[in-house]
C-alpha cells in the first residue's frame, strides 16, 4: 500500500488544490481527467517532497509538478478533445442521431467554483487572457488543437502570467523556444476567439435566458426559436452531429420533445465563466426527476447564440446537482430567481 502525506504536508498543499485542478483543466479539457491528474501530482510532490526549499515555493513547485503530470499523459493518450462544431463533418440535415462517439474525444464544462479558487490565489496583472475568458468553452476546447507543450507554454504565460524564463526552466526549453511556442499558440487560439464566452450577462440576458429557459420547460416552440440567432449553432457531444440555424434547430427540438415525454425542468449552473442550465426529465407524474445534460448557452446581442448540450449525467455531482431529484422538490419553485443574483451562480438543491 502506497503511503500517504502527513498531515502537515497534506495542510501545505491543500490550499492549492483547486486551482491547481483548473490549471489541469485547460491542460486535458476534462474536469474528471483534471482530477486524477491532481491526484497524481500530489503523490509526485510527496515522492519530491525534499526537493520543495520554502513553504513560499509551494505554489509554482506544484504547478511545475502538475505541468509535467499532464504533459505525460497527453503524450501517452495521443488525442485530442475536441467539439462537433470543429471538427471535418459539417452540421447534420437529419434529426436523427446515430450511436454516439467516445466521451473521452469531447472536451467537458466544469462548474464555475473552480474559477474562484484562482480568483483568490490572485493572478498577475500582466496576463493577457482574462479570468473569464480562460475558463470559456471556445479557449477550453482551442487549447486541446494546440500541441502539448504550446499548451503548457501558453497557459503558464498568457493565464498565470509567468515571464519566459519561468515557463523556460519549468519546460526544461529555451527562451526563443518558448517565444515561438507562444507566437504559434497565440494565432491558433485567437483564430477560434469567441466573445459571447467572456461577456458579462446583464439584467437583458437574464430576461432572455429566463424566457429561453420557460420555453424549453413549457415545450413552446415558436418562442424557443424566436430567441435563437439566426446562424445559432447547437452541439451535443457525445454526438457527432451538430445543427447550425435556427430552422435546423427548431426542427430537432420538435422531434426530440415528441420522441421523449415527460415534463422538463431546467436548473441554472455557472459553467466556464458563463450561463448553462442542468436539464432534469420527469418521465411520468409519481417520479423522481433524472439529471440528462448539462447546456452551456451562449449570448449574442439580443438572442441565444450557441448551445453546447453535454449528455454527460456523470458530470452533475461535480456541479454540485444530485442525479436525481424528487418531484415535489420542484414543484411550484423558481430555480432561475435563486441563480440571478448581480450574476449567475450555481442554486442550492
Amino acid at each position: 500500500m502506497a503511503v500517504g502525506p502527513d498531515e502537515s504536508f497534506r495542510v501545505l498543499l491543500e490550499p492549492h488544490r483547486r486551482e491547481i485542478t483548473l490549471h489541469c483543466y485547460r491542460m486535458l479539457g476534462s474536469l474528471q481527467d483534471a482530477e486524477e491528474m491532481v491526484q497524481e501530482s500530489l503523490l509526485r510532490a510527496w515522492q519530491r517532497r525534499d526537493e520543495l526549499r520554502s513553504e513560499g515555493a509551494v505554489r509554482a513547485w506544484l504547478y511545475k509538478i502538475a505541468t509535467n503530470a499532464c504533459l505525460d499523459q497527453l503524450l501517452k493518450a495521443r488525442r485530442r478533445r475536441g467539439l462537433p462544431h470543429w471538427g471535418a463533418v459539417g452540421p447534420s440535415h437529419s434529426t436523427r442521431l446515430g450511436p454516439p462517439a467516445d466521451e473521452r474525444y469531447w472536451v467537458e464544462p466544469a462548474p464555475d467554483t473552480l474559477l474562484e479558487a484562482e480568483a483568490s490565489a490572485g493572478q498577475r496583472p500582466d496576463a493577457r487572457v482574462s479570468q473569464r475568458e480562460s475558463v470559456g468553452l471556445a479557449f477550453i476546447a482551442a487549447l486541446q488543437l494546440l500541441s502539448p507543450k504550446q499548451r503548457a507554454a501558453l497557459l503558464l504565460v498568457d493565464v498565470l502570467g509567468w515571464v519566459p524564463q519561468e515557463a523556460a526552466a519549468l519546460l526544461q526549453s529555451s527562451v526563443v523556444s518558448i517565444n515561438s511556442l507562444l507566437q504559434r499558440a497565440r494565432k491558433s487560439v485567437e483564430s477560434r476567439r469567441d466573445d459571447s464566452s467572456a461577456r458579462t450577462l446583464s439584467s437583458a440576458d437574464a430576461a432572455l435566458l429566463r424566457r429561453f429557459m420557460r420555453a424549453w420547460e413549457g415545450g413552446d416552440l415558436d418562442t424557443l426559436a424566436a430567441l435563437l440567432a439566426d446562424d445559432a449553432l447547437l452541439s451535443m457531444p457525445p454526438q457527432p452531429e451538430w445543427f447550425a440555424g435556427r430552422e435546423a434547430i427548431r426542427q430537432f427540438f420538435a422531434t426530440v420533445w415528441s420522441a421523449v415525454p415527460g415534463r422538463r425542468r431546467l436548473v441554472p449552473v455557472g459553467a466556464n465563466g458563463g450561463p448553462a442550465f442542468a436539464l432534469y426529465r420527469q418521465p411520468a407524474p409519481d417520479s423522481p426527476h433524472e439529471a440528462v445534460a448539462i447546456t452551456l448557452v451562449a449570448v449574442r446581442g439580443a438572442r441565444v447564440a450557441q448551445l453546447t448540450r453535454f449528455a454527460f449525467p456523470r458530470l452533475f455531482p461535480l456541479f454540485g446537482l444530485p442525479t436525481q431529484i424528487p418531484g415535489e422538490e420542484l414543484e411550484g419553485t423558481d430555480p432561475f430567481a435563486a441563480a440571478w443574483a448581480d450574476g449567475w451562480r450555481s442554486p442550492a438543491l
